[in-house]
């Protein structure tokens, strides 16, 4: 079984998938890099002992709806404990802009160097089309509340509301706040949005759901031509989608080598991040792969650590066994090094091919 290449399918289909990786265990190491997949359409892959994947695929699951990566510690009975990394892979965020005029068009064309797969929705078609708008990846030409049906907003969704007048912005955050979403911003007047929300609490809506509007929309930059407004309106998207409960994105790269390591069964040693304590330069979920010639892909953060981890890869490499190894990266050591950053970090060296 093509453990990363499923998982890359899944990211492609757009669906988020959690992989749980035994990273310690007492009372039976054999248990040590067994693997659990778990998509949000259920579980696909397992090649832990029937003795002990219930409880680690309960706890993938949990992680996958808390959408964050996680070390957690399970008691499989009496004798046996095991540690486990569930790695949450998040397919690329969309951002679905409400509204194709000179504000929609200008982040369309800034988001497009962000890594974000775009969906433009407006009821004009002069407005949405591949030539007007020819960074977007999906444009819906369609009134706003059939096309944010067809669009089918999830819980990883940016949805940012720039239409052309109070009306449809009214229609769309109403149809908005009825499904889900990690962010929902509306343009408009301090005055003009203030009133909205008055308006949406009389209706009935909750303190919650009026509080997770970003209105009025993006960060207080002074912010006066269309393309200042979208950069104010993605520097927000920004802190928001890369705010620190929010799970890791997918590293493009580094993904792609481990489904072409799994192809050509070429070994190598894959550096997880389980933890990061202090100021460390990368976090939790972070991955690196080390190759026997000492070459890398991918960064837990370079400095003294890299070559740390390089070093340990090289041992695990010689002894055929994966392994648990901590680094503290003592502030002064690291400033000796050129690095800004102190703090400890726990790192799960594995050896690929997976077997």
């Amino acid at each position: 079984m093509a453990v990363y290449g499923r998982i890359a399918e899944e990211i492609a289909a757009g669906r988020k998938t959690a992989l749980a990786t035994v990273i310690e265990s007492r009372g039976n190491p054999g248990l040590i890099g067994g693997k659990i997949i778990i998509s949000e359409d259920g579980t696909l892959y397992k090649s832990i002992g029937e003795n002990s994947h219930d409880k680690v695929e309960v706890a993938a699951i949990e992680q996958l709806k808390k959408g964050q990566s996680a070390a957690v510690e399970i008691n499989i009975n009496q004798e046996n404990y095991c540690r486990l990394f569930v790695h949450l892979y998040n397919p690329s965020p969309r951002l679905v802009i409400l509204g194709g005029g000179h504000v929609g068009q200008a982040l369309c064309k800034m988001a497009s160097l962000l890594d974000f797969e775009i969906v433009i929705i407006d009821d004009r078609p002069s407005f949405a089309n591949q030539t007007v708008q020819p960074e977007a990846d999906h444009i819906i030409c369609e009134p706003f509340e059939k096309g944010l049906d067809r669009a089918e907003p999830s819980p990883s969704d940016y949805l940012v509301i720039v239409t052309r007048g109070h009306q449809h912005d009214r229609l769309c955050l109403e149809k908005a706040l009825s499904g889900q979403f990690a962010y929902l911003g509306m343009i408009g007047s301090k005055k003009r949005v203030k009133a909205q929300l008055q308006e949406l609490a009389e209706a009935g809506y909750s303190k919650e759901q009026l509080e997770s509007i970003y209105s009025p929309i993006g960060l207080p930059i002074g912010a006066v031509t269309e393309a200042e407004i979208a950069l104010s309106i993605l520097a927000e998207i920004t802190r928001v989608r890369r705010g620190e409960n929010r799970g890791e994105e997918v590293q493009e790269k580094v993904m792609r080598e481990l489904v072409s390591l799994e192809e050509n069964g070429a070994p190598a040693v894959l550096a997880t991040i389980i933890e990061a304590r202090g100021s460390t330069p990368r976090k939790r979920g972070s991955q690196m792969i080390i190759y026997p010639d000492g070459h890398l892909i991918g960064t837990i953060g370079g400095g003294c650590a890299e070559a740390d981890v390089r070093r340990e890869a090289m041992v695990c490499l010689d002894r055929g066994k994966s392994e648990l190894i901590r680094l503290d990266l003592d502030a002064d050591a690291a400033a000796e090094q050129g690095m800004a950053c102190g703090g400890k970090m726990e790192l799960f060296l594995e050896l690929l091919p997976i077997q």
